[in-house]
């Protein structure tokens, strides 16, 4: 009898293990995306445009996880409308499962909400690490891109998102302040001269018409290679509408309570722009995927913040 309970218990360690290899295996192979939203300072509308993102790269096919990153000010689910019961540290507790936690938004666009679970990353050992990231694998699946809603300002956590994501989008608005703390942004990340693949790009926000945007650009570009010696690039602009902040008392994303309007309309070009950027770019940028990526943030804020 115990023979038989030996290889039964032996049987069941090599399932578990082969599942286990699969899920690893799954996610060398994956390709998604992860892209930072960023700002040098709060109120510039960095939240309205990862949403807003996120829809118009669903209308494009692309399958999107939009991760509520904001250490401190967690609010995305209220920007959507929606309320999140659970967030990523029922994840890493264990007390709940991935799509327990997953707030569908529509058809191709969920909100993950982030906030204190990110931070309990940060305590686990070797081996919670690696379980949490087996039920982060299937994030892989079900996604092309993870575009993650960051904090405010030049703090380490924000930074490291930025660093360790593909590509980071840092907006801005025409207010000198805005800017400034934006060239503060691009100073602190070392002049926005990234590796391949782990991009920098501006995006101004609120701007007055399209020459407005552009000239801010513009200086804060020549601000950086005159005194950093690199600059980011330009992504575009999103102009001012009072029907982004019609939507936001309303808890409605914009880009779908007014599909027509100026500010939605600029984000479709967004859209356009990385579309072509990613598509022109597949043999020297590598995407490195959701593994490599927690892992680069757990490596360098985290293992910081420990410290």
């Amino acid at each position: 009898m115990s023979a038989i309970l030996t290889d039964q218990a032996g049987d069941l360690r090599r399932i578990v293990e082969e599942k286990r290899q699969a899920l690893r295996q799954r996610g060398r192979q994956a390709h998604l995306r992860t892209v930072a939203v960023l700002s040098g300072k709060g109120g510039v509308g960095k939240s309205n445009v990862a949403i807003a993102l996120s829809c118009a790269l669903a209308d494009q096919g692309k399958r999107i996880v939009l991760l509520d990153a904001d250490l401190g000010m967690a609010n995305l689910d209220i920007l959507c409308g929606v309320s999140a019961k659970y967030n990523l540290s029922h994840l890493v507790s264990g007390s709940r499962e991935l799509n327990e936690i997953l707030i569908p938004l529509e058809e191709r666009v969920a909100l993950l909400p982030g906030g204190v679970g990110l931070r309990e990353m940060a305590d686990l050992d070797d081996e919670s690490m690696e379980r949490v990231f087996e039920l982060l694998i299937e994030l892989e699946e079900r996604a092309d891109l993870l575009i993650m809603d960051t904090g405010a300002g030049i703090h380490k956590g924000v930074l490291s998102f930025a660093q360790a994501a593909d590509m980071a989008l840092l907006v801005t608005t025409p207010e000198p302040t805005s800017v400034r703390d934006a060239y503060g942004v691009i100073k602190s990340l070392g002049g926005g001269a990234q590796k391949p693949g782990e991009e920098l790009m501006l995006v101004v926000n609120m701007a007055g018409s399209r020459e407005e945007a552009h000239e801010v650009a513009e200086r804060i570009r020549m601000a950086s290679m005159q005194f950093l010696g690199s600059a980011p690039a330009y992504l575009g602009y999103i102009l001012r509408d009072d029907n982004v902040e019609r939507s936001v008392r309303g808890r409605k994303v914009f880009y779908r309570a007014h599909p027509s309007s100026s500010a939605a309309n600029c984000v479709r070009r967004l859209t356009g722009e990385l579309l072509r950027l990613w598509e022109g770019r597949p043999a020297q940028h590598e995407v490195k995927g959701l593994r490599s990526f927690f892992l680069r943030l757990t490596r360098s804020f985290f293992a910081d913040h420990r410290g």
